[in-house]
């Protein structure tokens, strides 16, 4: 029983792929993912520094030719450069409409980090309440074998029956089977934590350590922490996308507004004689103000500034239900740490006690051991979900700045 969790273990601590809730959040936050995110607001800050002001490249520009006619029979021609310049604020509004883009860039790369932390620490902790769970099922699965030993040889002894024996045996298989189940469930919670490491682990992760005991404001304080919900990473981002939209849609505008061409070239004739000339040209948006380009951007601008309404409603609602689950997940466990495990085990001592003293029929005992069992199995999970609560809200508040 529990052999192969057992070896999954042994073979994770042998392999250092024990995981502390320090370390876990740790590597989450730089999973590959994560970097790349990074990485690419990076990039965009290096390569927008070389954002010209400039509306477009300089056109050079030739004109070479001869005159049949004339006598000299000599080639003659044109040749000059001319360069056009936004009288539109183009160069400004590309600048504008970049920075907007690596600014939301750079919140994106914060939701993916802060997810993925998120993601991290509620599998650390769902890791960690199932390995307590198989502990107590184990310690649980000794106890069946010990009592169904006992049950079998008074059975054979005449002094109880053979349906107490069978009554014995199912609790002996059921005790069993509830721990293959929590093996199963630690199991694929050391996958999930490597995964949600960016681990390529053939053996599952360990959880090694204590729970976290993060800090959280008083709770007269959480009501004025609501709105500040519409700060986090994943909000802001989606108004910095719908900026950067009309920060484009400005870019499109001007584009297409007045420009000034300005250029100088040289002429040759056949006889020989060179001029320098200078020329200018205007070009007026009359007719062509960028209305194909800037629609979608101002359609899109407009979707995206009412999904970041959406999401701040959303966080915020988020955020006071986190909060909650604090409250209920904090009642629950100490409901069933003060009162409901000490009055089962009391319960399943007792009635085994009553037992030895000819009182109780085994079926009495073997259902206060259950409900002992189930009792124990319960404060587990309820330690690891108050844990989760309170991690969870303590990220959110950390990434709002709503700690201090």
């Amino acid at each position: 029983m529990g052999v192969l969790l057992t070896a999954v273990l042994a073979a994770a601590a042998a392999s250092g792929e024990v995981v502390t809730f320090d370390e876990a959040l740790g590597v989450a936050a730089e999973a590959p993912a994560v970097q790349a995110a990074r990485d690419a607001v990076r990039l965009r800050e290096e390569r927008d520094r070389a954002i010209s002001g400039l509306p477009g490249n300089p056109t050079i520009f030739a004109e070479p030719g001869v005159r049949p006619e004339s006598a000299s029979n000599k080639v003659e021609g044109t040749i000059g450069i001319s360069q056009p310049f936004s009288l539109a604020g183009l160069g400004g509004a590309r600048r504008d409409a970049a920075a907007s883009e690596r600014a939301a860039l750079a919140n994106e790369a914060r939701a993916a980090a802060l997810s993925r932390r998120l993601s991290a620490a509620e599998a650390w902790i769902g890791l960690w309440g199932a390995q307590q769970a198989w502990q107590s099922a184990q310690a649980e699965v000794r106890l069946a074998d010990e009592f169904a030993d006992r049950i079998a040889r008074a059975a054979q002894a005449a002094a109880l029956t053979r349906s107490d024996l069978a009554e014995a045996e199912s609790y002996r298989a059921e005790a069993r089977l509830a721990a293959l189940a929590v093996e199963g469930e630690a199991t694929d919670l050391g996958y999930q934590l490597a995964r949600q490491l960016g681990r390529a682990s053939l053996t599952p992760l360990q959880a090694a350590g204590a729970l976290p005991d993060l800090g959280l404001p008083p709770r007269e304080r959480w009501a004025a922490l609501l709105p500040r919900a519409a700060s986090l990473p994943e909000v802001q981002a989606r108004a910095l996308l719908a900026q950067a939209e009309r920060a484009r849609e400005l870019e499109a505008r001007a584009s297409k507004g007045t420009q000034l061409a300005l250029g100088l070239s040289a002429q040759r004739d056949n006889q020989g004689l060179t001029g320098a000339f200078l020329s200018a040209g205007l070009t007026l948006p009359l007719f062509d103000r960028a209305e194909r380009e800037s629609a979608p951007l101002a359609a899109s601008a407009r979707r995206l500034e009412g999904e970041h309404r959406d999401l701040a409603a959303q966080a915020q609602s988020e955020l006071a239900r986190a909060l909650h689950e604090v409250e209920h997940t904090g009642e629950l466990l100490r409901a069933i740490e003060t009162t409901l495990v000490p009055a089962a085990v009391e319960s399943a001592r007792l009635r085994e006690a009553a037992m030895n003293a000819g009182e109780a029929t085994v079926l009495e005992v073997l259902i206060a051991r259950r409900g002992a069992a189930a009792a124990k199995a319960r404060l587990a999970r309820a330690t690891a979900a108050h844990a989760w609560a309170r991690v969870k809200v303590s990220l959110l508040l950390g990434e709002m700045g709503g700690l201090s």
